[in-house]
């Protein structure tokens, strides 16, 4: 078994330059950027672990996934001890709860929230959009997005990279919905509750 204290030398300096390329604080944020442009994860979605000598190394759940960067990632012993942890400014959300309640200063939806999006007819030009845009909006302060029939979607966000997120996460849900939709499934009904973690 690896010395701890000779594992732990790499996470102390945070010097990673000198790491080998098979490190995992390199080759995760390497895996997850490849990953995304071939379609794997999405929104926020997706993780990757790895062992190196008797440290754990785990990408973050919830975030950009084509954005991490080495400093990112959790690092765990083999017996589940967290030895280092990414900043705290980085938000952890998975798709629906990658969504922010707009009404709300920090509250994200949860997996078991009804999540609404309007939906406004086009208009031949942009410009016309805004009166029923306002009126959804009012309507629905929860939103952050609104669909335009036969032509998009806006999203927004506090910033653009929250604003992106969300639109990955939005996108991943739609497609979701069309594909239970198209097997005869309700996207809308809530999942029965089970008392065994087993089905």
């Amino acid at each position: 078994m690896t010395n701890h204290t000779e594992l732990m030398k790499y996470e102390d300096d945070e010097d990673w330059s000198s790491l080998p390329v098979d490190h995992p604080r390199k080759l995760i944020p390497e895996l997850c950027r490849l990953f995304y442009q071939l379609g794997w994860v999405t929104g926020t979605g997706g993780g990757i672990s790895l062992k190196y000598k008797d440290l754990i190394y785990l990408a973050p759940s919830g975030v950009q996934k084509e954005r991490i960067e080495p400093e990112h990632l959790f690092v765990q012993t083999l017996s589940g001890d967290t030895i280092k942890e990414p900043p705290k400014d980085l938000r952890l959300t998975q798709m629906i709860k990658g969504i922010k309640k707009g009404s709300t200063e920090k509250e994200y939806y949860r997996y078991d929230d009804t999540l609404i999006v309007p939906i406004i007819e086009n208009t031949c030009e942009e410009r016309d959009l805004t009166s029923s845009l306002r009126q959804a909006i009012e309507k629905y302060p929860d939103t952050c997005a609104v669909l335009v029939r036969r032509h998009g979607i806006y999203v927004w966000g506090d910033t653009w990279q929250k604003a992106k997120t969300m639109c990955e996460c939005y996108d991943y849900l739609f497609e979701i919905a069309v594909t239970m939709h198209l097997h005869g499934l309700d996207p809308a009904k809530k999942p029965e509750i089970y008392n065994s973690p087993f089905v």
